[in-house]
């Protein structure tokens, strides 16, 4: 039986169910890319698979040792599934390889954004991020992404994470200054948005908002 990516199966040895899930099948070397949680006495029921224990985050399987495995189910492969994969790949890659993974599931997370699928969007940038980084681009649009959501103290954690791997962002220092601004921490958004003016003081909106906040503090 051939298995897809997200399929939960299982194999029975020594009176133990050896659980895996695949992550990636690498068909071109028939190797599966599977997470192996840790084996149980009894099958799981489906909506308790997440409560399993993993063993391993990732393990590079040839394909045939699972001839006779039985599919449980399928569930997404996201973000916090893939960590052990792709240390893996950073550590038996070039860089070219993986970052053009990583833009991959980047160019994902646009798509799903422009579908106002937000909670999966924010999944493909967190994808990236894992995979390389230094992807500040993923990180902002995640951080958009949360606004989007009302998240806005989960938008900043993400913008500042931005500026770490890209400095004097006007972008960042900005939207963050946009976050507290929605939360009504209005001397923390004072604050940010005349950082934000600095670095770009031809920028209108910083203005409004810096007009705003003084019209409502009175």
């Amino acid at each position: 039986m051939s298995f897809t990516a997200g399929d939960i199966f299982y194999k029975k040895e020594n009176g133990k169910f050896n659980i895996y899930k695949l992550l990636v099948n690498d068909a071109d070397f028939g190797c599966y890319h599977v997470l192996m949680y840790t084996p149980v006495a009894s099958l799981p029921a489906e909506d308790s698979i997440h409560t399993l224990d993993i063993y391993l985050y990732h393990a590079p399987i040839n394909s045939s040792s699972f001839d006779g495995s039985t599919l449980l189910t399928n569930r997404p492969v996201v973000a916090d599934d893939l960590i052990g994969y792709h240390e893996f790949l950073r550590q038996t890659q070039d860089p070219g390889y993986y970052v053009k993974i990583a833009g991959e599931y980047y160019q994902e997370g646009y798509r799903l954004t422009d579908e106002h699928k937000h909670l999966e969007a924010i999944d493909a940038y967190s994808k990236a991020i894992d995979l390389f980084p230094s992807f500040y681009e993923a990180i902002d649009n995640r951080a958009f992404c949360k606004m989007d959501l009302g998240l806005w103290e989960e938008a900043i954690e993400d913008f500042k994470l931005s500026l770490e791997e890209n400095p004097n962002s006007f972008l960042a220092e900005f939207s963050i200054g946009e976050c507290y601004f929605k939360m009504g921490d209005l001397e923390k958004a004072k604050g940010q948005f005349e950082i934000a003016k600095q670095i770009n003081p031809e920028e209108k909106a910083t203005d409004l908002f810096l007009e705003a906040i003084n019209k409502q503090s009175g």
